[in-house]
């Protein structure tokens, strides 16, 4: 009936009264403690080994969980994590280009060389005369083809900042580490533009793989009796 549901609120405040620890917020009233009062419990003993939680800073705090329960994204000692999640974040940047550098930063593209250990292909880069593994380093920074995309970035940053000490590296090719000294408009545009330059990359790196696949699918069809499909 509709009126059950008020019989049910006013009901249960008259047996308030008589249960109050039971209303109470300030403890779980569960024998087992969910997945988030685990995950709150870890969080919190963390923050004990900085020390005292209020001499400490936000971002102390934040640090100290983060290398705890997530760890560092790269292996070098430059690396940071809320560094690289500021980069992430950045408001001069769309979905688009934010959920790449998501996956870049935690290694979640799929390259040839992360399909090879699924056993699923030969793991070797698609592009032309390249014969290096593809991984996630290579297909923005490491393979010969996009080095050309980086130099004009170079002589960009160096018309903007000013500063000619500076150089891309391959920190901030992936994970924007390392910038160069700007202001923050500058280093916002620059982040659009490096992020726009992998966006780019990956998305030509995928028509080369659909282009190797028609090919291959030509030639197994050519075994099959079928006539090959002439490339204009």
């Amino acid at each position: 009936m509709p009126f059950a549901y008020f019989v049910r609120y006013w009901g249960g405040l008259s047996f308030r009264r008589f249960f109050p620890s039971l209303f109470s917020n300030g403890e779980p009233h569960s024998w087992r403690p969910t997945g988030a009062y685990s995950q709150m419990r870890d969080t919190l003993r963390i923050m004990s080994t900085v020390g005292d939680v209020s001499q400490s800073s936000a971002r102390d705090l934040y640090r100290a969980v983060f290398d705890k329960l997530v760890g560092q994204i790269q292996s070098s000692n430059c690396a940071s994590g809320p560094d690289v999640w500021r980069v992430v974040h950045s408001r001069s940047l769309d979905y688009r280009r934010r959920d790449l550098l998501w996956r870049i930063a935690h290694d979640a593209i799929v390259t040839n060389l992360k399909r090879l250990r699924w056993r699923l292909g030969d793991g070797v880069c698609p592009r032309i005369r390249c014969t290096k593994w593809e991984s996630v380093p290579h297909v923005f920074w490491q393979c010969d083809y996009v080095a050309l995309f980086w130099e004009w970035f170079q002589v960009l940053t160096d018309r903007l900042t000013f500063c000619n000490t500076w150089a891309v590296s391959q920190d901030y090719a992936l994970y924007g580490l390392s910038p160069p000294p700007c202001n923050a408009s500058v280093q916002g545009i620059l982040t659009f533009v490096s992020a726009s330059i992998k966006l780019a990359l990956w998305r030509d790196r995928g028509g080369m793989v659909e282009m190797v696949n028609f090919f291959q699918r030509g030639d197994e069809a050519e075994c099959l009796g079928f006539p090959r499909y002439k490339r204009p």
